[in-house]
Formats: C-alpha cells, structure tokens, sequence
C-alpha cells in the first residue's frame, strides 16, 4: 500500500474521530443546556415572592432583622449560605468549619455561641448539650441568636452557676442522626448533665428515615468497582439527563399518606426511647422539644413566605403535625417532652427569615418555654 493511501486514510479516520468528537461535545452541551433552560423556566414561573428565601435587600427581610441595616443583614445571609458541609463518620456530614462575624462553625463539631466554649468539657462547669436539624443550628441567624446562644444567655442570667451550652444543631438532622450523634460524643468521653432534642420538621422532611446526602453517599459507594469509563458515562449530561427523567417517574410512585406519617412517628418515638436508655445509663437528663413550624398553628397573614409551596416541598409536614398533635394529647411522650408546635397560634408578626428558619426572636421565644421546662421539670437543679 503506497503511501498516498495510507495518507489519505489516516485524514480520513482523522476527519471521522474529530466530527465524532465535536458532535459527541454538542450533543452533551445541548443537554447541558436542556437542563439549565428547565430549571431556568421552573424558577421563573414561580411568582418572585413565592421563592424559599429572599435576597438581602428584600424590604421585607426588615421585619424580622430588627436593628440591623441592609449591608449587615446581607453579611449575615451571606454567612449563612456559605457554611459547607462535609464527611462525618457514622452520622456522614457536618457543618465544616467557618469563621465569620455573625456565624463561627467550631472544627470540633458545633456552632459556637460565644467562642468560650471549653473542650473537652470542663466537668466543674453544667454542661447542656442541644441537638436538632439547621432550625437549631440557627441558619438565618448570628451566633448568640440561635435557641442555644438565647438558652445559654437567660440560664446565665438566672442562675449564678457555671453553665456551658454548646449547638450541635446540623443541617439536615433529624432524631436518628442526633441519637447517633450522641452516642459518638458520650464514647469519646464528652457526657454532659443535659441533652435536649429539638425536632418534627426534618423527621418528616426525610420521611424515610434516611439521611440527607444518602443517595449520593450510596452511589458512591456502589459505583467503588466499577470501570472509570463507566464512571464518566454515569457523569455525562445526556446520561444525567435520562436517568434524571427516568427517576423523577420512579419518585412518584410513594407509599400512603397515612402509612407514611405512622412510620415517621413510630420511628421517633423508638429513637427516643433508644436515647432515653442510653441517658439513664451515663446519668444524663433529657429533654425532647416538639418545634414549631410555619404550617402548623400559625396566621399565615404574618408569614412573609406565606406563598412558598410548603405542600410540594414537605408533603407529610402539615397532616404529620396534626397526627402527633392528637398523640400528644393522648399523653404518649412522657415527663421528659415538651410540645411546642403551637407556641406561635397567637402571635401576630413574622417569625421566619425564610420559608422554615426562625427569626432570632422566635429562638429567644423557644429558648424561654425550654428553660422554664428545664425547671419545672426539676431537669435543671
């Protein structure tokens, strides 16, 4: 074969690579930009004041940032979003560490208060440790505005004893990570005198039991043996795109309403008899907050996010609130629970910062009824 040929075929198969090449990036790109445009037009046929937060210079924002000015109200919400999550055995993410004016995430695991806290605990001090999903690590709000940095504050001020309140509120939790969460920091010598649980919106919010990032963490794990190329066909947006279709179909397929909350609530129920134990058994007390939330009991009139689509967000969320309403009233939860979902039936102004966060007046309200249950309860000497 002369070497004109062999020419002529390599610029051929040349030619065919390179067009195959570009037609295989168009074709990912157009898919690419498919998305992007779904998701453009799914934002933007939302009415502007039906969105789960608001930016910084909304004039709304201004009721429930009281004293401060747009410039530190926008610093705060910048603060809050920019707190990432990472690895954490056994309960799988945290807050990672951040430092800011508003917002300090301490690398040992909870948000700081007041950038006091002594660690390992100081076993001459009351140590109280407060648990719950990000409505208890306080997104929305500054350090000593969250219901641990409000506690803290009015224990201090009532009582003329050593206290110290630590926040290991994360994003996402719900009982079953905080009773792991728990267990972990009792095994690595770190026992405090109270554990308090704040939870009910993120237990229905991950109705399966599951926790957050669990789809992600488990594909990653199944895909640990599989081929590299196969792993980049998985990533490709053509591929993203079908398979996207494929289980946005599967979703809809759910159990009953019904079914569904009665597992929720039996779930929590067996966690916290599960933390009960484990307290009795290294002398801790506990306390369980049942949290209040934007659906349930509240004059939607003062909510500023009142056309947020709660329903299609958190399906189980109003009619779950209403099932353990008429358990509580049945007296299931003991000495040790306190009920504070309708905590806001009355009160007739904005208490969110955004669509679930609460305001730092709503968490200076729940700090107030948890102390006066740490009392009557003779949970606090």
């Amino acid at each position: 074969m002369s070497s004109k040929v062999v020419s002529r075929i390599y610029v051929a198969v040349s030619v065919i690579f390179f067009n195959s090449f570009l037609l295989f990036l168009m074709i990912n790109f157009g898919f690419s930009g498919l998305s992007d445009l779904k998701k453009y037009y799914r934002k933007k046929s939302r009415p502007p004041d039906s969105t789960y937060s608001f930016k910084a210079d909304n004039p709304a924002l201004r009721k429930v940032y009281p004293g401060l000015s747009q410039p530190e109200i926008a610093q705060l919400i910048r603060e809050n979003r920019s707190v990432a999550q990472g690895y954490e055995p056994y309960v799988q993410f945290k807050e990672l560490p951040f430092h800011g004016k508003y917002v300090n995430a301490d690398p040992r695991g909870f948000r700081s208060i007041d950038s006091q806290e002594k660690w390992p605990l100081d076993k001459n001090c009351y140590n109280i440790f407060v648990f719950g999903g990000s409505t208890a690590f306080g997104y929305g709000v500054a350090d000593k505005e969250t219901i641990a940095g409000c506690l803290k504050q009015i224990l201090k001020e009532s009582f003329n004893e050593a206290i110290e309140v630590y926040n290991f509120g994360r994003c996402s939790y719900f009982s079953g990570q905080e009773s792991i969460l728990l267990q972990q920091l009792i095994i690595n010598g770190n026992v405090p005198n109270v554990a308090i649980f704040i939870d009910g919106l993120n237990d229905f919010a991950h109705y399966t039991g599951q926790p957050g990032f669990t789809k992600d963490l488990r594909k990653f794990m199944d895909e640990g043996d599989k081929p590299t190329w196969k792993k980049m066909v998985g990533e490709l947006p053509v591929t993203k795109f079908f398979l996207k279709n494929r289980e946005s179909k599967s979703e809809k397929e759910k159990a009953p309403t019904t079914e569904v909350i009665s597992n929720v609530i039996s779930r929590y129920k067996t966690t916290k008899d599960i933390i009960e134990a484990i307290c009795e058994k290294f002398g801790i007390k506990t306390l369980f907050v049942w949290q209040p939330v934007p659906v349930f009991k509240y004059n939607q009139d003062y909510n500023i996010f009142n056309k947020f689509d709660y329903n299609g967000f958190m399906p189980y969320l109003e009619l779950g609130y209403e099932t353990m309403a008429m358990d509580y009233r049945d007296g299931e939860f003991g000495n040790d629970f306190i009920w504070l979902a309708d905590m806001q039936e009355n009160l007739k102004e904005p208490l969110y910062v955004d669509a679930l966060h609460y305001s730092a007046k709503m968490s200076r309200l729940i700090a107030d009824q948890i102390s006066i249950a740490l009392l009557h309860k003779k949970i606090f000497p």
